[in-house]
């Protein structure tokens, strides 16, 4: 007994037989390749099936069937529901052939298929008309819209030529409605435009001539093209002009006309125009400069020529010039930091020096009339006492009564103490400002070594940079009690300055920067800084203290913070240690000797440093 289903031809055979049944053509291909053609379509196009195998779509007469049979086929492998489109044939015989063509893909092991059937009508589909109310809105649409914008119809007429560009081009849209010479806005003797173009189906090879390299195939258009060029017609001193024409097609895919924008780009052109010369005259320059350098260089050579070690002698020297200009590089952006803290300082004295003579007024001033008030004060008790022997209806005595209470004086007697107590605490505020951003900077010192109370160094600079970290985060201070180191304070205050500035910027939320003081021994401090910021990536932790290395946004940092903070510990033989983990927060450890091995030993009696104050164990927290 035969196995079930082994008579069954396959699935392939039947739909090819039912085809050949029904009287319908039909083709299956893969990406345009035909797999198998219908003997049947052969015949109703009136050409031999070898060349429908060859170059199929060739067969369907009109370059606009064939392209609207590859849309066909590419929406069904792309999955998308192929609508039924119709196409007319005419055959080589003169025969006129009307087909429906509908497609679906098959899909088996082999991959993916399109099958196309050819469905032969008496007649062409009718066309579908927009409706006219349809058609008026999309007509004042395009006259409205701000690009210049023009239509071409299939017969190459203009059926639109909107404001925008009967301003660009100072041709009123009445004198080329329904005229083939939309070239007149643009050209002096006729020639097409790009819109006559896509309705010719140009190629690059008329393109070209015409556009000389300054056209390209649309990116985001499908069979559109864009072109610029310069217009000496236009405007009063001509203009660039950007073009963009595509295809107008009706919902059958048949082409029906071709639109075109035009956008003036003369700023844009000028702009880079501008920029080529720039760039111009810096290759120039350079070209100059190096042509400069390869003489000297020619002349060093020749120079040492003479001797037997010459080209050892020119690369070493290379090598030193190269070393040299790195240590001159890093030297010269820590001598512009030094010198913003000289200027710091230097305002800090001049500041110092022309506020606190006044305020010493102030206050001395402030001092002195609060004992006056008092002696007034106990005037006018005197007179109050005086009071009680005058007669109630004393015309004087009334008269003082009124007074008192005109002015509130029991108010006044109460207030004005109050008022010159704040304007002495107001005033000695300022004092202390002007004092932590001396000691800050310590102007009136020199960038020598000298023992300083590190935590001194510390809450100065705090001062200085609370107004960057007060709306960030909370500063928890755990000082413990340490030696004063010998070091050059203004230095080590401008490391704490980047460090602290940094965990601010680090912390998106409102969070916490804690600093910690600690002598692990006897022959070192430690200051750690930690936050509870975003934390460090491991990439990016190798390569924080290079040099103009950063990852803020551009104009929020330098990337020479870190840099200048490491080389400043390192030139105090110290070193600096990083704990972080991203998204928790970052800590950096500064470890520092008490003591300089190559400075002066011996502590200075009247120096910024000194025995800083026992700090105790003590924790505090101040936001």
């Amino acid at each position: 007994m035969p196995e079930l289903g082994a008579t069954r031809p396959p699935p392939a055979d039947l739909w090819r037989d039912a085809l050949a049944l029904a009287g319908h053509g039909a083709m299956l291909h893969r990406g345009g390749h035909p797999e198998w053609v219908d003997p049947t379509l052969a015949e109703q196009l009136g050409c031999a099936l070898p060349a429908l195998y060859a170059r199929p779509f060739h067969a369907f007469d009109d370059p606009q069937n064939a392209e609207r049979l590859r849309r066909q086929g590419d929406a069904c492998l792309a999955g998308s529901e192929a609508e039924a489109i119709h196409i007319t044939v005419n055959t080589p015989a003169g025969a006129t052939r009307h087909f429906e063509v509908r497609a679906r893909r098959t899909d088996d092991s082999t991959g993916q298929r399109v099958l196309q059937v050819f469905i032969e009508r008496a007649e062409a589909a009718p066309q579908r008309r927009p409706d006219a109310s349809i058609r008026a809105l999309l007509d004042q649409i395009i006259a409205e819209l701000p690009i210049a914008t023009f239509i071409l119809d299939a017969e190459h007429r203009v059926t639109h030529w909107n404001r925008a560009c009967e301003r660009i081009s100072g041709i009123p849209a009445e004198r080329l409605l329904g005229t083939r010479d939309p070239w007149r806005a643009f050209f002096d003797a006729p020639r097409p435009v790009m819109a006559d173009m896509i309705l010719d189906h140009a190629d690059a090879t008329s393109l070209e001539p015409l556009y000389s390299g300054r056209w390209q195939y649309s990116p985001h258009i499908p069979d559109a093209i864009e072109a610029e060029g310069y217009y000496p017609s236009l405007g009063e001193s001509g203009r660039w002009i950007y073009f963009l024409a595509a295809p107008l097609r009706d919902t059958d895919g048949t082409l029906t006309g071709a639109i075109e924008t035009l956008q003036d780009i003369t700023e844009r052109k000028t702009a880079e125009e501008a920029l080529a010369r720039t760039n111009e005259r810096l290759e120039t320059t350079v070209a100059d400069r190096t042509r400069e350098l390869a003489e000297a260089n020619a002349r060093l050579a020749k120079d040492i020529d003479h001797r037997e070690t010459a080209e050892q002698e020119l690369l070493k020297r290379y090598i030193e010039l190269t070393e040299l200009n790195c240590q001159l590089h890093d030297a010269q952006e820590q001598l512009v930091q030094s010198e913003k803290l000289a200027s710091i300082g230097q305002l800090a004295a001049g500041v110092a020096h022309e506020i606190n003579n006044p305020i010493g007024y102030v206050l001395s001033n402030i001092t002195s009339l609060g004992g006056y008030l008092d002696d007034l004060f106990r005037l006018f008790d005197s007179f109050e006492a005086l009071e009680a022997d005058r007669a109630p209806d004393d015309p004087a005595l009334l008269a003082v009564r009124k007074l008192k209470q005109e002015v509130d004086f029991d108010f006044l007697k109460e207030d004005l103490p109050a008022l010159l107590r704040e304007s002495e605490e107001g005033a000695s505020r300022v004092r202390k400002i002007v004092a932590d951003l001396k000691d800050f900077s310590h102007a009136d010192q020199t960038q020598e070594w000298a023992w300083a109370n590190i935590v001194k160094g510390i809450e100065s600079t705090l001062n200085v940079v609370n107004n960057e970290i007060k709306y960030k985060a909370s500063v928890v201070r755990n000082y413990t009690d340490i030696p004063a180191i010998q070091c050059m304070p203004s230095q080590l205050n401008q490391v704490f300055m980047n460090l602290l500035v940094n965990a601010a910027h680090a912390i998106e939320a409102p969070g916490t920067i804690t600093i910690t003081t600690a002598q692990p021994d006897t022959e070192h401090v430690r200051v750690s800084i930690a936050d509870t910021g975003c934390g460090i990536p491991e990439a990016v932790k190798a390569r924080i203290f290079e040099p103009f290395f950063t990852t803020k946004a551009v104009g929020k940092g330098t990337g020479l913070g870190l840099s200048l903070s490491y080389g400043i510990v390192q030139n105090h033989h110290g070193r600096i240690d990083i704990d972080t983990t991203p998204g928790q927060g970052t800590t950096f450890h500064i470890t520092l000797p008490v003591q300089q091995p190559d400075a002066d030993t011996t502590p200075s009696a009247d120096s910024s440093g000194g025995s800083p104050p026992p700090c105790g164990e003590s924790t505090r927290k101040v936001k």
